[in-house]
């Protein structure tokens, strides 16, 4: 009974990422290559073009010109160090954030005496905002880092400071990264060339030390990681959410969705939103309305499947898909799995999930009640 059960779910699956695979190939709304002007599109998770530094593999989801500068999404690939992903630095114009889709990595931020750094597992965040002085480490095997930087272009750097591209003709098996890249040391650029980026917005702090007394993933001892409740930080303060640990919000207009904010417009100024949404299976007496929001925005899949209707296309994206969907792009987004979850980022103070915190309540739970 078990072997036939395995294999029917074998079966199954199969199946599903066969006709997946099948519709992509015939949609005009799935890409394989980032545009280089704004339109709706869909990319699959490594599909994105990117390019290498030292044993790290960086791709680019949503781009500067494809995002009409708005906002940068990126995912960072890499197996653990013992040396720092990048030398400390600032940037003065660009508010960096850390998201940590898988594995782990260590992140120090330091601003006006405020010196910090915590261990990020599988849903965790840290906020980096300008002038923040910031570095990060690879700590586990299959790590995967995506960062929102807004505005959007700070993939330029990348690749300027790039050993090579990395494209779909770079393997024809697409791993996470290469793991025959050995580095002896850090995947960082020298001081000597770091030193020299300022027209990138990167502005070196070698006098930064990255503090060494972590205990239980957190520094300094008296802050709270994983063991209750993380707030959002004031505007230019850099601060960190533990997953499922920060503020909650639940939403049940058109089924239940529940909202945790990383960035509301208080921290960025209006410039910009980032928060996971999770969704409930659709049932049937749900009608889903159609969405229109006045900035660009893009979703990133983190868990379950998520539906997405727009451009008379219906898609269906799994785990580190990414769609983004311009401004004033009519849409339908919802679930027909029993659970599912996306990272989500908006341009602008009026995006999708500060409208559902608006017309939501506040929540206890990462999950929504029993009773529909």
């Amino acid at each position: 009974m078990r072997t036939s059960t395995l294999t029917s779910s074998a079966l199954a699956f199969g199946l599903a990422s066969g006709s997946l695979s099948t519709a992509r190939d015939k949609s005009s709304v799935w890409v394989t290559e980032v545009p280089d002007y704004v339109r709706p599109y869909a990319i699959a998770h490594y599909d994105a073009s990117g390019c290498t530094i030292g044993n790290q593999v960086y791709r680019f989801p949503v781009t500067g010109p494809s995002s009409g500068g708005a906002f940068s999404l990126l995912a960072t690939n890499a197996p653990g160090s013992s040396a720092l992903g990048v030398l400390p630095h600032t940037h003065q114009l660009h508010y960096e954030n850390f998201f940590n889709l898988k594995g782990r990595f260590q992140l120090w931020t330091e601003k006006d005496g405020s010196d910090e750094t915590r261990i990020l597992s599988t849903g965790d965040y840290g906020s980096v905002p300008i002038n923040t002085t910031h570095t990060f480490q690879v700590l586990d095997p299959d790590t995967e880092i995506v960062g929102v930087i807004q505005p959007g272009g700070f993939e330029k750097l990348f690749y300027a400071l790039a050993n090579s591209n990395w494209t779909s003709a770079s393997s024809g098996t697409q791993p996470p990264y290469d793991p025959l890249i050995v580095v002896n040391g850090s995947s960082s650029p020298p001081a000597s060339v770091l030193s020299s980026l300022e027209s990138f917005d990167v502005h070196a702090q070698f006098g930064f030390t990255p503090r060494t007394d972590t205990v239980n993933g957190t520094a300094p001892v008296h802050t709270t990681w994983h063991t209750g409740p993380n707030a959002l930080g004031a505007q230019g303060s850099p601060y960190y959410i533990a997953k499922d640990f920060g503020p909650k919000y639940i939403n049940n207009a058109a089924g239940y969705q529940i909202i945790q904010p990383f960035v509301t417009p208080v921290q960025s100024g209006g410039n910009f939103s980032l928060s996971t949404i999770t969704l409930d299976r659709k049932l049937s007496n749900v009608t889903i309305p159609t969405s229109r929001l006045t900035g660009h925005a893009a979703f990133e899949i983190l868990e379950g499947l998520v539906t997405v209707e727009i451009q008379g296309e219906t898609l269906s994206l799994i785990q580190g898909d990414v769609v983004f969907i311009p401004g004033n792009t009519p849409f339908k987004y919802y679930s027909t799995v029993n659970f599912a979850k996306f990272l989500f980022i908006g341009a602008g103070s009026d995006a999708l999930d500060t409208q559902l915190i608006g017309s939501g309540t506040s929540w206890s739970s990462p999950v929504w009640p029993t009773y529909a």
